[in-house]
């Protein structure tokens, strides 16, 4: 995200879009149909600054809004240091009230559960309503719409959240961290996907050989490509004229989109939309 300079400061690391720079983050992906009206701003904004105020020592951004049959659902997201070399993300959501609340953490018996049911309808925006059960399940009747949300923000987050390569590097004490010389890509390599990374820990067999071996490339990769996404062709990359800034959308995700301004070390993405995934992608493209 839009690194503010106390953050950097900080050594924290950022995803989605600082509050402090909400405005301007929010206006780099207008073309993608991602805006907020004046209200919604102004109490986003003053929400996510009571967050930051509760959380302290933690970079807190706005992460996206997940849209709702009756209401919709604001998320926002603290990154804090942890003990493993990666910074651990938290996840909050609000109503319309703004109030920031904790997702519930999932054990992997309820994130499969919650899976299992197979749902693609949209959310209704009522956190306590519970989820539709398939006949002879008994465990799922307990199921309510909160984890389907804290699921839904994971899977989506694992997928798209990206930063620019070089924008974090690896210290010598194997830690994660925000790189203070970091000034930006040039105009030519932003608008490659090549210069793209997934902000999480590594996924594929082949990065956690290299991790787990120390191997130099890792320390010089430690963070995944956005280029070896599958299926290919999942991300489109697009130049801004008018906002100077290259754009980058998820197909996987629609609603999904991410900028960068190059030369400079501002980037950032947020998610706008149903939390429905394109599961037909390979064939379409």
């Amino acid at each position: 995200s839009s690194l503010s300079k106390a953050d950097a400061a900080d050594g924290v690391a950022m995803v989605g879009v600082a509050a402090m720079d909400l405005e301007e983050g929010l206006r780099s992906l207008s073309s993608a149909g991602n805006v907020l009206s004046c209200e919604e701003l102004c109490r986003l904004k003053a929400g996510l600054m009571l967050l930051k105020a509760n959380e302290k020592g933690k970079a807190v951004s706005f992460w996206g809004k997940i849209l709702g049959k009756e209401s919709d659902y604001y998320i926002a997201c603290a990154i804090a240091a942890s003990k493993d070399m990666y910074p651990a993300k938290c996840f909050y959501y609000a109503g319309e009230d703004f109030n920031f609340t904790p997702l519930p953490e999932l054990t992997e018996e309820v994130g499969e559960a919650v899976q299992g049911l197979q749902l693609t309808s949209p959310l209704t925006g009522k956190p306590t309503a519970m989820l539709e059960t398939v006949e002879g399940s008994e465990s799922q009747a307990t199921l309510n719409e909160l984890q389907r949300l804290a699921l839904l923000v994971q899977e989506i987050d694992f997928d798209t959240a990206c930063v620019p390569k070089g924008a974090h590097c690896l210290t010598e004490a194997q830690e994660v961290v925000p790189n203070s010389s970091f000034g930006g890509l040039e105009p030519a390599k932003a608008a490659s996907l090549a210069n793209y990374v997934h902000f999480r820990p590594p996924a594929s067999v082949v990065s956690l050989k290299a991790r787990a071996s120390n191997d130099l490339e890792y320390h010089a990769n430690f963070l995944e490509p956005l280029e070896a996404d599958l299926p290919k062709g999942c991300w489109a990359v697009r130049q801004d004229p008018a906002t100077a800034s290259v754009t980058l959308r998820s197909l996987l995700w629609p609603g999904y989109s991410a900028f960068h301004m190059p030369g400079t070390g501002k980037f950032g993405g947020v998610y706008f939309g149903y939390a429905s995934k394109n599961n037909d992608l390979a064939f379409l493209i």
